[in-house]
């Protein structure tokens, strides 16, 4: 079974080609960010990679912006996703670009913003891919081996990062955060992890490359996470095919 994983952001696209325990990566970073050069662009890069000509049984696309959040299922079904979404987000929305992801078996909705080209590029591209958010397929991917034990997940990106905690089999907490340095990132992920009385305990934090994640930010997130004192009893480790396994669950 051959599948293609697109991860997408503003800043720049990710293809993980798997076969097997294979995994193949083309990324690319965006120089030009209208709507109609991200395409350009992307249709170049397809031409360049040979990616183009590969035939494969099965293609996601997840979608990695910073405007997401996490609604219960009886609550969204209650109201309308864009009055939701300026709820938490504030006026300043395109109700076009408003779009969701149901989570049944957490009884969660993933509701977030996603730019028309990218549905409208990968939509004809490859007819039969699901799109999806990447906060969706981590939902998915810490769910899908047991966490009874306190298990933290970054998935980092250029300028934000995913956080979410699971604990005794449940999701304890889930948000976005914005950084410039890794400090940043350590004081949101430690500043949760106390507020959440979590620090004493037994576990794991794992670190994920999203898009556009520098290999030396993800090494330096590692070190300095595994020097602190409170988090001793935390197993800290770098874990690069987090998010293309996640979206194998999607299909």
């Amino acid at each position: 079974m051959k599948h293609l994983a697109i991860e997408l952001s503003e800043n720049g696209v990710r293809f993980s080609a798997m076969e097997g325990e294979r995994i193949d990566r083309y990324e690319y970073s965006f120089t030009d960010k209208k709507d109609y050069r991200y395409k350009e662009q992307l249709e170049e890069f397809l031409s360049q990679s040979g990616l183009r000509e590969n035939d494969f049984d099965e293609h996601t696309v997840s979608w990695c912006g910073f405007r997401t959040t996490l609604i219960p299922t009886n609550i969204f079904g209650e109201s309308k996703p864009e009055d939701l979404f300026r709820l938490c987000f504030g006026p300043d929305i395109t109700p076009s670009h408003i779009d969701y992801n149901r989570i049944p078996e957490q009884g969660l909705v993933n509701l977030y913003e996603i730019p028309f080209w990218v549905k409208s590029f990968f939509v004809l591209k490859y007819p039969r891919s699901i799109i999806q958010h990447e906060g969706s397929h981590t939902i998915r991917g810490i769910f899908a081996e047991n966490a009874f034990r306190t298990k933290t997940t970054i998935v980092l990106f250029s300028n934000f990062f995913i956080l979410s905690i699971l604990k005794e089999n449940k999701l304890q907490f889930y948000s976005v955060f914005e950084y410039q340095q890794t400090d940043d990132v350590v004081y949101h992920v430690m500043f949760t992890l106390q507020q959440k009385e979590f620090t004493g305990d037994t576990g794991s934090i794992q670190i994920c490359p999203g898009v556009g994640a520098a290999s030396d930010k993800m090494t330096e997130l590692n070190e300095k996470l595994g020097m602190l004192k409170d988090l001793k009893q935390m197993k800290i480790e770098l874990n690069e095919a987090f998010t293309v396994n996640s979206q194998k669950l999607c299909v």
